[in-house]
């Protein structure tokens, strides 16, 4: 049996606005809309859509964790691709961001229409809100202390009773 004890595999992450990663790393965790899917080196060629997320990439035995947004994954030999929307690191997700989006999503559900009512998808509206929700529950998992702390109070003053409205 072939050991890979020492094998790497190249990650590389782009989103539309900048390549986000980019090195050799032990294995990586990544949201694909079957499930939670996870890969090291010498995996067999594999394609998969990916959902809002969190990503856990491990180098040299430390995990970190990245937010990935809607996107494929592509490997094949050596090479790891994924091509997302949009990629964050915890340290500089923008709370009131997050909040002001899902926000926004629940109104443009109730009426139709963006904040400059212009007519909306109800898709959209719906994949908007996911994203944001996404976004929360990784700050609740691997975001800092503070950041937790900062989130549960937005969500007191902007949601009643501090409980985040279903969407639809």
């Amino acid at each position: 049996m072939a050991e890979h004890v020492n094998h790497k595999i190249n990650l590389l992450i782009v989103t539309p606005y900048e390549d986000f990663f980019e090195g050799m790393v032990d294995s990586v965790r990544i949201p694909t809309i079957d499930g939670e899917f996870g890969f090291m080196s010498g995996h067999t060629p594999f394609i998969a859509a990916l959902e809002p997320g969190a990503c856990a990439l491990t180098i040299n035995g430390k995990t970190k964790y990245c937010m990935l947004s809607e996107g494929y994954c592509e490997i094949s030999g050596m090479l790891a691709l994924i091509v997302c929307n949009s990629a964050e690191w915890p340290e500089k997700m923008r709370l009131r961001r997050i909040i002001t989006a899902y926000n926004a999503a629940l109104d443009e559900i109730k009426t139709q229409h963006d904040k400059n009512g212009r007519p909306v998808f109800y898709e959209d509206s719906i994949a908007k809100g996911k994203r944001a929700l996404a976004r929360m529950k990784f700050i609740e998992r691997y975001g800092t202390d503070e950041q937790r702390e900062r989130l549960a109070n937005y969500k007191k003053t902007d949601f009643p009773n501090g409980v985040i409205p279903r969407l639809q």
